[in-house]
């Protein structure tokens, strides 16, 4: 019997279930370990979009491992969070003009609720109507269903 990866709360077993599960080319449950990894990231995080925040730092970090082979912290990401909160930053980051290579590996990777656009979309009493708007405009352009 396979484990749950959704019932797992130790990111070493999940990482290791999903390396398991890349090997076998067990594609599904290494995307759901994937996505349990981003989760357990903001377990502990009570604010909504806080902790959906922390799930997409911990999805852009992901993809920066897969790129680079190599655990890759988001520091800047993480010091712009620091500095101006969570609101301010899932703001600045749909407002942009350019896509980001984190959102396209996320969302060409089926993990596009771990985008920040998709945070705002699910939370869009927090965030001004114009950055709501721009957050899904990108999303309905590159085929993501709104929640």
């Amino acid at each position: 019997m396979v484990a749950d990866p959704n019932k797992m709360t130790d990111p070493k077993q999940v990482r290791q279930l999903m390396l398991n599960a890349e090997r076998l080319n067990a594609t599904e449950l290494a995307a759901a370990c994937r996505r349990r990894l981003f989760q357990l990231s903001g377990i502990d995080v009570d604010d909504p979009v806080e902790r959906r925040l922390a799930e997409a730092v911990a999805a852009l970090e992901e993809t920066y491992r897969e790129k680079h082979g190599r655990a890759q912290a988001a520091g800047y990401t993480r010091r712009k969070i620091a500095r101006d909160g969570a609101v301010a930053t899932l703001s600045d980051w749909a407002l942009k003009q350019e896509v980001t290579p984190g959102f396209v590996a996320l969302v060409e990777g089926g993990m596009a609720e771990f985008t920040g656009e998709y945070v705002i979309a699910e939370h869009p009493d927090r965030f001004e109507p114009r950055v709501v708007d721009a957050a899904r405009k990108r999303l309905a352009e590159h085929g993501v269903k709104l929640p």
